[in-house]
């Protein structure tokens, strides 16, 4: 018995055959004098002498009918049905193809369907790229939970401090004062420590373990999932038919 992944393999063959004469039948039809238009075409003289006749023989034509409509929907519409055959057997199955989701031992979803295994995959795969963008806490600083602040939300263990400073103005003696003259005194600026900052930091990030954790987790289920849509795709395709029915019924008025 054909299983559904081999039908899923064979799908592309009828479909491209179908697909380039489906192109070629509609290039047939824009040039329809072509295909489906002949005739015969004869002088007669009124005279009966042999130069006549010979005029006669060489003013004869015939173009025969390549095809015709018919002929050419048969063939067109013959890949169509095998196709349709194919694409309605694979939708048949899919209706009754399904198998369960494990997750360390455990059953997270019984009978899922393989179109839901299928479309999961993809939207798992696609969460994926959003977790490798998760902003992560800064390596370089050590970092605790900050309960007071939220639940989520994490501070740094160690404050960061610097001074501050204010300049001052100081008195810088050039040359002492003596008897004949006094001291020579010039303002200079200098740095004066005032205060001192301390910077806390809080962030809502989330740790580099965390992040790889989570990206994982979804590595894991992706292969679980895949599993179980292989699982799901060696159901027994439902071997039923439709195509002919349908040529039938289109191709009716032209026979």
């Amino acid at each position: 018995m054909t299983k559904l992944h081999e039908l899923l393999a064979a799908e592309k063959t009828p479909m491209s055959a179908y697909n380039q004469v489906y192109e070629e039948t509609l290039k047939k039809f824009k040039s329809a004098s072509h295909y489906f238009e002949g005739h015969s075409k004869s002088l007669t003289m009124i005279e009966d002498t042999p130069g006549n006749k010979h005029t006669e023989s060489q003013a004869r034509e015939e173009k025969p009918v390549t095809t015709t409509v018919l002929d050419t929907l048969e063939y067109a519409l013959d890949l169509f049905a095998n196709f349709e055959d194919l694409l309605y057997q694979k939708n048949k199955t899919n209706q009754i193809a399904k198998a369960q989701i494990k997750w360390k031992g455990e059953v997270l979803g019984d009978n899922i369907p393989v179109d839901e295994l299928l479309g999961l995959e993809a939207r798992l795969t696609k969460l994926r790229l959003l977790f490798q963008e998760i902003p992560t806490l800064d390596a370089t600083k050590e970092w605790k939970k900050d309960t007071d602040v939220g639940q989520n939300v994490w501070v740094t263990k160690y404050p960061e401090e610097n001074t501050k400073t204010e300049k001052v103005m100081m008195p810088v003696i050039m040359k002492e004062a003596t008897k004949e003259h006094p001291a020579q005194v010039k303002e200079s600026n200098k740095d004066v420590v005032v205060g001192k900052f301390t910077l806390i930091k809080r962030s809502g990030s989330a740790t580099a373990l965390q992040k790889a954790e989570i990206i994982k987790t979804i590595d894991e289920l992706l292969v679980e999932i895949k599993q179980a849509r292989m699982r799901a795709n060696e159901t027994e395709i439902v071997k039923d038919k439709i195509g002919k029915v349908l040529v039938d019924i289109i191709l009716k008025p032209l026979k």
